[in-house]
C-alpha cells in the first residue's frame, strides 16, 4: 500500500482548480487505484476508472464546488434507470463533502469523492465507504468550515427558536451580532444543503429544522466551548437554587440562562431534576456563595454552572416559570453526552410538540 500523505489542503476556488487536484490525488490515492485516459486534460475527462478484484469500474466525474440536494437530485435518471445501471457511472467530485450530502448520495446511489479523500463509491460488487484521509484539509472558498461555531453558531441558535417563522436575513443580522455578509453565507449554505427553503425573493424559513439539529449534536464537544464549575451544600430542591441564582444574577447585573435537566424540565417535564445548571456570564463571588449556601466541589454537586466560549448562547434565551433559559435546541444540545438520563430527556423534548416553537 502506498504511504499516506501527511499534510496536503488548499483553498479551491474554482472547478478547474477541484479538477487538477482531483487527477493528482487519484495518482497518489493510498487504497485504491485508479485509471485515467491518457493525454487528456483533468477539466476533459470524461471518465476515470477504479480497479478491483481485476476488473476496472468506470465513473464520470461531475465536478461541483458546492454541490446541493437539489442538484444531486437533477443528476437522477428521469425514465427510472437505477444510478447503478448507467454507463458509466455518475461520480461528484467536491472539495469536501458535507454529513449532508453524502448521506443523500448514498439513499440515491450516486458515487461521491472528495479532495480530502472521503468517499462513497457503489457500482455492481463494489462497495468503498472511506473516511477523510489523515493530513488533508481541502475545502471550497466560499463553503463555511463548521456553521455550528462562533457567530455561525448564533445565526443557527437564532433560527431554531421558531422552527415555523418566515425569515429575512436582516432580522436576523442584530439578533445574531453578525455581518450581514456571515448572514448571508449561512443562509446560502442552509439552502443548498436542504436544510432551508426560499419562499420569496427576501424570506426563507427552514425545511428540515430537526436535521439540522441532528448534524449540530453530532459535531457539538460541550466540554471544548465551556468552562463548568461545580457547586454543593445548597440542601433544598433544584428549582428552589434556580430562583436563588435567578435573583442573584438580576441584583448583580450577570447574565444567566438555565440549561439541561431544569430547563427541559420547566419547557416539557420528563425527569425530574436532580440539580441545577446554568450558564453564566461570570462566576458568583465568595460573598454570593455564601449567601447561596454553595462552596466549589471537584465532583458531584447540586449546581453547575458553565462559562461559554461565545455569549450568543447568552444572549438567545427564553422564559418560562420565572427562570430565563436558552433555547430549546441549546438545551436538546447540552443534553446530549450526559448522565442523569440527560439524552432521555432530550428525546422527549424534541419530539414535543411545542419544541423549538415559541
Amino acid at each position: 500500500m502506498k504511504k499516506r500523505e501527511t499534510s496536503k489542503g488548499a483553498i479551491i476556488r474554482h472547478e478547474g482548480e477541484l479538477a487538477l487536484h482531483f487527477r493528482e490525488f487519484l495518482a497518489e490515492d493510498p487504497d485504491l487505484r485508479w485509471h485515467l485516459p491518457a493525454g487528456m486534460p483533468p477539466h476533459k475527462l470524461d471518465h476515470v476508472e477504479v480497479e478491483f478484484d481485476g476488473r476496472r469500474i468506470a465513473f464520470q466525474p461531475l465536478y461541483q464546488l458546492k454541490p446541493s440536494l437539489l442538484w444531486l437530485d437533477a443528476q437522477l435518471p428521469t425514465d427510472g434507470t437505477p444510478p447503478l445501471q448507467i454507463t458509466p457511472l455518475p461520480l461528484l467530485v467536491t472539495p469536501e463533502l458535507s454529513s449532508r450530502v453524502l448521506n443523500h448520495c448514498k439513499q440515491h446511489g450516486i458515487a461521491a469523492i472528495d479532495l480530502n479523500g472521503r468517499a462513497w463509491l457503489r457500482a455492481p460488487g463494489l462497495l468503498v465507504d472511506r473516511h477523510p484521509l489523515p493530513g488533508r484539509s481541502f475545502s471550497y472558498e466560499l463553503e463555511p468550515r463548521n456553521i455550528f461555531v462562533g457567530k455561525s453558531a448564533r445565526i443557527i441558535r437564532c433560527l431554531l427558536t421558531d422552527r415555523d417563522r418566515l425569515w429575512t436575513q436582516s432580522e436576523i443580522v442584530p439578533r445574531a451580532k453578525a455581518s450581514s455578509g456571515l448572514v448571508s453565507r449561512i443562509v446560502q449554505h442552509l439552502i443548498s444543503q436542504g436544510f432551508a427553503e426560499k419562499t420569496s425573493a427576501r424570506a426563507f424559513r427552514l425545511r428540515d429544522p430537526l436535521a439540522l439539529l441532528e448534524e449540530w449534536a453530532e459535531s457539538d464537544r460541550f466540554a471544548k466551548r465551556t468552562h463548568t464549575t461545580l457547586y454543593a451544600g445548597f440542601i433544598g430542591p433544584p428549582v428552589e437554587l434556580a430562583h436563588r441564582l435567578q435573583k442573584w444574577a438580576v441584583s448583580e447585573a450577570a447574565p444567566v440562562a438555565f440549561t439541561q435537566w431544569i430547563a427541559a424540565w420547566a419547557r416539557h417535564p420528563y425527569t425530574e431534576p436532580v440539580l441545577c445548571s446554568a450558564y453564566v456570564s461570570r462566576l458568583p463571588e465568595p460573598a454570593a456563595l455564601d449567601q447561596l449556601g454553595l462552596r466549589p466541589v471537584n465532583e458531584g454537586g447540586k449546581l453547575w454552572l458553565h462559562v461559554p466560549d461565545d455569549e450568543g448562547i447568552l444572549t438567545e434565551t427564553q422564559t418560562r416559570g420565572g427562570l430565563t433559559m436558552v433555547t430549546d435546541a441549546q438545551i436538546y444540545l447540552d443534553l446530549q453526552r450526559t448522565g442523569l438520563r440527560g439524552p432521555d430527556a432530550a428525546a422527549a423534548l424534541r419530539d414535543w410538540e411545542g419544541f423549538c416553537r415559541p
